[in-house]
């Protein structure tokens, strides 16, 4: 390091009052504001800025957690976490925020939120050192920078040159790593009593590495944080539920595997146990070296569908439980369906809906994320509006100890959509809308195997074809499919909704379909025969050329796509007999 800093024990660097979140305004200017302004001027915010995008759904669950503490305050007390019932919820959506009680909440609890005290620093331990006294440079805080034995990514920083944070930087890295940190070997604490030999093993994720998350946002972070302020029940936040700045002890170095105490506790999950270091670089304060050791894990057995509310889920009991053995089971398992990298959000609405990975009704009945069915509780408050669903996650690689790709994603969906109790027609449309369109890019990517096996191409050439063919559909249907969905507002309409996806996706399908046929070679014309039937295909292994090969899909294609062609008068439906009844994989 350069001969430009020296060690300050001293500073402070509180986020009730210095400014640490960037934001932009709704006029397009820009700016940064502390904790407490932040969220009292949220309805004049139009959202946060942030350094990546999966920083955004850990601070914004971090500003949660504050403001439903805040709702709780009263005349110097503390009443529990609020609001509790709807009433509640509606008079806080229209009132805006309650400045008083977060004055008030702030003001009660600003000795924990100082970045760098000397006894309770902010979402960290104060008197936290490895076991052999090494610290390690503020790289590790960033996913995307080479630190360590994680992958560098977008990035070639170097341990030796550590990023000099500005305390506001810091605080935003710390938050985020409580939520995504890597998984595996982490320096071992002292005081630590499951550290051996300087380190722990068997570390996972961040609470969020291991969800999809998504989180509905509005036109200002008021409404955003509003969409995701969850009415509170018993089950949902206990009394003894609490966030981790106000536990009765600051954290140490030890740590445990628990269940959370409720929704306060998993937003503000200390996943890790960490240190900033601040010092005085050039006259600035700046953070250049951390510790980041193991932190409270939780419980492999602990169900979170009934707490964790941004995220979907699908079930993993055998759907063909019978109701008997239901009735005797106990509650019915459910795992998180976490993002394809390279995968449009749309593709996974029926996940996004509460219909689980395949958008089937018979999915065990996979609940609805929480935060998007508080949308769909209150839609007739929240209007006919768009509300923009932000997704984002990280796929780990090597034993989730490094970071492979980063997951963002952001689909406007009406508030329609979110309807309950039995109002789900427009959501049926839009899941039923995914699954034709994933039929027609199955047959798509038939057409464009069958021809390259006429044209004498091995197994693994057809294949690649088949996936580009198919990828190219869903690249050039995109756009086009957020703005169809974007427009379903009246259930009146939902046969011209229907026609009109259905004819959207023919054109498309055949753009790309007419490129394949044009372009096969003249040998195609021959026909090859099969040695095998290919997947679905009953009966005896058929030969194939260019022109059975077009027949075959145009046939497929008319079956799944039929609102695409007009309608004849007492025509019976013919369904495809050689390829699982043209269904997609």
């Amino acid at each position: 390091m350069d001969g430009h800093h020296v060690r300050d024990d001293h500073t402070t660097f509180n986020l009730v009052d210095q400014p640490w979140l960037p934001y932009v305004d709704g006029g397009g200017g820009t700016g940064t504001a502390s904790l407490r302004q932040v969220l009292i001027d949220s309805p004049g915010i139009k959202d946060l800025t942030v350094d990546t995008p999966t920083q955004y759904p850990a601070i914004l669950r971090f500003l949660l957690a504050v403001l439903h503490r805040s709702m709780g305050m009263a005349h110097g007390k503390q009443h529990g976490s609020y609001p509790r019932d709807k009433r509640g919820w509606k008079k806080h959506y229209t009132g805006g925020p309650p400045a008083p009680q977060i004055n008030e909440y702030l003001a009660s609890w600003r000795d924990r939120f100082d970045l760098f005290s000397t006894e309770a620093p902010f979402f960290q331990v104060s008197d936290l050192q490895s076991t052999n006294g090494d610290r390690k440079p503020s790289t590790l805080l960033i996913p995307y920078a080479a630190a360590g034995n994680n992958a560098p990514i977008f990035s070639a920083h170097r341990d030796a040159a550590p990023e000099a944070l500005t305390p506001a930087q810091a605080a935003r890295w710390l938050i985020h790593a409580h939520a995504w940190d890597t998984a595996g070997i982490k320096t071992g604490a002292a005081h630590d009593t499951q550290a051996k030999n300087g380190k722990t093993t068997g570390n996972r994720t961040g609470l969020l590495g291991s969800l999809g998350v998504i989180v509905p946002t509005g036109d200002t972070l008021w409404e955003t944080l509003m969409f995701n302020l969850l009415v509170l029940d018993d089950a949902l936040s206990p009394n003894h539920d609490v966030p981790v700045w106000e536990h009765d002890s600051p954290l140490t170095a030890n740590w445990r595997e628990r269940s959370p105490r409720g929704l306060l506790d998993l937003y503000t999950w200390p996943s890790r146990r960490i240190r900033l270091f601040p010092e005085q670089v050039d006259g600035q304060v700046r953070v250049r070296e951390v510790l980041v050791c193991a932190g409270d894990r939780l419980r492999t057995d602990e169900p979170l569908h009934g707490k964790e509310p941004h995220t979907a889920w699908y079930s993993t009991a055998k759907k063909t439980q019978s109701a008997t053995s239901a009735a005797k089971a106990p509650v019915l398992p459910y795992r998180p369906i976490r993002h394809e990298p390279g995968q449009q959000l749309w593709r996974g609405l029926g996940g996004i809906l509460g219909r689980g990975r395949d958008g089937s009704h018979g999915d065990q009945g996979a609940p609805l994320p929480k935060a998007l069915g508080q949308v769909g509780t209150f839609r007739n408050m929240i209007g006919r509006k768009l509300v923009r669903v932000h997704a984002s996650g990280i796929a780990y690689g090597l034993q989730n100890a490094v970071i492979d790709e980063t997951y963002d994603d952001v689909l406007p969906l009406p508030v329609a959509l979110f309807g309950v109790d039995g109002e789900q027609e427009l959501a049926n449309l839009a899941i039923a809308a995914v699954t034709d369109t994933s039929n027609a890019a199955w047959a798509l990517g038939r057409l464009a195997a069958d021809i390259a096996f006429a044209s004498g191409a091995d197994e693994d050439t057809q294949k690649a074809r088949e996936q580009y063919a198919k990828n190219r559909l869903y690249v050039a249907l995109d756009q086009p499919f957020r703005a169809w969905v974007a427009g379903l507002q009246d259930e009146s309409r939902i046969e011209d909704y229907r026609a009109a996806w259905h004819r959207t996706v023919w054109q498309s399908v055949w753009r790309i379909a007419s490129d394949l046929i044009g372009q096969a070679p003249p040998g195609a014309m021959r026909s090859r025969p099969r040695k095998e039937k290919p997947k679905g295909q009953k009966g005896e292994p058929l030969p194939m050329n260019l022109a059975l090969a077009e027949h075959e899909f145009s046939r497929r294609l008319r079956y799944r796509l039929p609102n695409a062609y007009p309608r004849q008068e007492n025509a019976p439906e013919r369904r495809p007999s050689d390829d699982q009844n043209g269904d997609a994989d």
